[in-house]
């Protein structure tokens, strides 16, 4: 509590000691002129020399109360800054009280003294005088902060008093709603409300938000604020930026945009960023222009933000059709990759007006760029994406390795080739210029080929790549148990996955597909070696719901309808999502003659519809049943 005390005692100190004072009760000749060397000396901050004329003028009118105030306040001060000073005020404290002195302040001073000391008996009697004599608000707090801290609890009675005195000076009126909220929260804020509508200032907003922040009212908080600046009242940048920064995290970005003004007026860069991102959300193309000119003017773009500040700046030329403003944007946005990203956003192919405009914007930005190559790589993409295979060449081919490699769009390039013209030397010789690449030139290749229309090229390079290599990836063998199903025979499909195994015995996934291949295709005699190989694979991923679905698959295929709804425990522990899951567990339910179970998961293989001989397989099971 000590911070209160000094809150209380300096106000005292300050209004009793400070210079030009005016005397209420005129002492003596002598007196007087000592008393206004004494007060030329605190001007000076001279304490030695004023308590030393102070004292000169109580001798020369040792009945003027007012002086004998002036030279305790004086002595107070200099022990807030020395605390030996206290033993002398006690000293000359018990003097003046000898003579039954009736002085509210000598008695407040004194014991603040006593309190220092730690005399507590003799603070609380001279707290007790002070307030018998004058129970003035800052009395009745100190008194109660003084029993708080020597005594279990303050009597509640002095703070009921004390907020009943005249509101005259604020921060006492605040140190009483603190104090209260210790004890009774809802008078404290019922306080607070009622010291913000008489004052009205930053000072007493303030703690007023805290109350409502501690108590979750955090719209209460966001309105005050908003009410305080509405009505034009000072207001710190701090609490601003708090109250944009709130409103941002939000997603209230109208409020941010109805306050503009004081975004500007502060000008800092992260109420900046707010105003420019809420004016691209809310499509206010003019004020996040504006804003995008006063971030760029203040000099604080950090360069991980440079790049996506100005792409997003270029888009909101953009939207007014300005493609020069907004391709100069581009070229100061710099990174290819981001410029990527924003070029062949998610919906370019579904809007054709955008796409449009994003085509026009690249041969603007092709036209003003001294380095082509970015405008070159992304105008050769475009035409990639949209299948213009010859005009994508025009672009493509004037690319420079160096550029590709530097930027590391090897991947990129050669699937455009590959797209445009399934030109696999071309491809292969970009990517064998990338480094540290783990798995080799024909695998990567396969992978990017791999979802599109090109899967059997891609299971063709994956065979040649089994076949050339003694040591092919391990995913190189499960993407061909995949896709060999549809361009492949069951005897060379097997024999691949022989392999695998081969070279890689403790892969899980491996002996995953060669077990489930075994059970789905009912090579009968090879059931007893999927059984060891799917067995395996469940010590090696004891939680893979895949795998226990495969052992399953194998139980129910050799009749140990048992065992499969055992081993579907795991898969049943867990939300089924995949259509696979589903349908198996609907044919095991349905050997059992549990119609009802059957059909729930024929309807979710169903619902799921993420494989598709599953879904059709579960269609026709619920048509037969």
């Amino acid at each position: 509590m000590k911070k209160v005390f000094y809150l209380l005692l300096i106000p005292i100190i300050f209004a009793g000691c400070a210079a030009n004072r005016n005397i209420s009760t005129r002492p003596n000749f002598v007196a007087e002129n000592y008393f206004l060397f004494g007060q030329a000396a605190m001007q000076q901050h001279d304490f030695e020399s004023a308590v030393k004329l102070y004292k000169r003028s109580i001798e020369a009118d040792p009945n003027d109360v007012y002086l004998k105030e002036t030279l305790m306040e004086t002595l107070a001060l200099r022990a807030y800054f020395d605390k030996t000073t206290n033993s002398e005020i006690i000293e000359i404290g018990k003097i003046f009280c000898d003579k039954d002195i009736k002085s509210e302040k000598i008695y407040s001073i004194l014991a603040e003294s006593y309190r220092n000391e730690q005399q507590n008996e003799m603070a609380e009697k001279c707290y007790k005088k002070a307030i018998k004599i004058q129970p003035t608000m800052r009395n009745l707090i100190s008194y109660f902060v003084f029993q708080q801290n020597t005594k279990p609890l303050g009597n509640i009675k002095l703070l009921k008093k004390a907020i009943k005195c005249p509101w005259d000076e604020e921060k006492l009126v605040l140190t009483i709603a603190g104090l209260y909220s210790e004890i009774d929260s809802a008078k404290s804020l019922e306080i607070l409300i009622k010291v913000y509508q008489k004052w009205a200032d930053e000072t007493s907003l303030t703690p007023l938000l805290t109350s409502y922040e501690k108590q979750g009212l955090q719209n209460k908080v966001l309105e005050m604020i908003q009410l305080h600046i509405d009505n034009d009242r000072v207001l710190s940048n701090q609490i601003k930026n708090y109250l944009i920064g709130r409103y941002f995290m939000l997603k209230q970005y109208d409020k941010i945009l109805e306050n503009k003004s004081l975004c500007f007026e502060v000008g800092t860069y992260d109420i900046l960023k707010y105003l420019f991102f809420s004016a691209i959300r809310k499509n206010d193309i003019s004020t996040g222009i504006q804003a995008g000119f006063a971030i760029e003017e203040s000099g604080e773009i950090t360069e991980e933000f440079a790049s996506s500040f100005y792409t997003y700046f270029a888009d909101l030329y953009l939207s007014e059709d300005n493609y020069i403003e907004a391709a100069k944007n581009l070229v100061k946005a710099d990174d290819i990759n981001t410029i990527h990203s924003y070029i062949f956003e998610a919906d370019i192919s579904k809007n054709i007006e955008r796409k449009e405009k994003k085509y026009q914007l690249l041969l603007q930005y092709l036209n003003i760029s001294e380095d082509k190559n970015k405008a070159n790589y992304l105008l050769g993409i475009f035409h990639t994406e949209f299948e213009e295979k010859d005009i994508a060449f025009v672009y493509l081919d004037q690319l420079s390795n160096s550029f590709i490699n530097e930027n590391e769009l090897n991947r990129m390039v050669a699937l455009a080739y590959l797209q445009n013209e399934m030109d696999i030397p071309k491809a292969r010789s970009l990517l064998t210029d990338i480094e540290g690449m783990k798995i080799s030139t024909n695998e990567l290749i396969a992978s990017l080929l791999m979802g599109t229309k090109h899967d059997s090229i891609a299971y063709s390079i994956l065979k040649e790549e089994i076949e050339t290599n003694p040591m092919p990836d391990v995913s190189t063998f499960s993407t061909c148990s995949i896709l060999g199903e549809k361009y492949d025979t069951q005897d060379s499909l097997l024999i691949i996955l022989e392999k695998g195994i081969a070279l890689y015995p403790e892969n899980s996934d491996l002996l995953n597909a060669m077990g489930y291949f075994i059970a789905k295709y009912e090579l009968i005699e090879k059931y007893d070696e999927a059984e060891v190989y799917l067995e395996k694979a469940v010590s090696l991923q004891p939680d893979s719901e895949m795998i226990w679905d495969s052992l399953a698959w194998l139980y129910f295929k050799q009749k140990k309808i048992d065992e499969a709804i055992d081993a579907m425990k795991i898969p049943l522990l867990k939300e089924i999502n995949h259509s696979e899951i589903a349908y198996h567990l609907g044919e095991i339910y349905l050997s059992l003659n549990k119609q009802k179970k059957a059909k729930f998961y024929f309807n979710l293989a169903i619902e799921l519809d993420n494989e598709k001989q599953s879904v059709q397989l579960s269609k026709e099971k619920l048509s037969e049943n």
